[in-house]
């Protein structure tokens, strides 16, 4: 979930999921594997959801079965400051999004281009 979470420095406050989800709601759930994931979800589909990370390209389709709670809110860092994801700011993020996932987009592509003419090693 970079940018807006940073490993080992942001802390996500929970809730239990009450109900479906809805778009923009960040959900953590967890994959048969046994690993837990908190990605953004994208679209609700009848089965479950539609799902990627703020730094991801290819979305993931996820069973809501599999969903265990969604982000109310989180600590960016150590400074202890709460941020809600009802909060002007969160929602001043949530806005930027298309454009930074663009970017992403753009970014990767001549890695993608590259692989696609050489192959994998080329």
């Amino acid at each position: 979930m970079e940018p807006l979470l940073h490993s080992r420095k942001s802390t996500v406050v929970l809730t239990a999921a009450r109900g479906p989800l809805k778009r923009y709601d960040v959900a953590l759930y967890r994959r048969p594997a046994g690993e837990y994931v908190l990605h953004r979800v994208i679209g609700v589909t009848e089965s479950g959801y539609r799902t990627l990370g703020d730094n991801r390209l290819w979305p993931e389709t996820v069973p809501a079965e599999w969903v265990i709670g969604v982000m109310a809110g989180f600590y960016p860092d150590e400074s202890g400051q709460y941020i809600s994801c009802q909060s002007p700011a969160y929602r001043a993020y949530l806005k930027t999004l298309r454009l930074r996932r663009a970017r992403l987009w753009f970014r990767a592509l001549p890695g993608r281009v590259r692989r696609k003419m050489f192959g994998p090693r080329g």
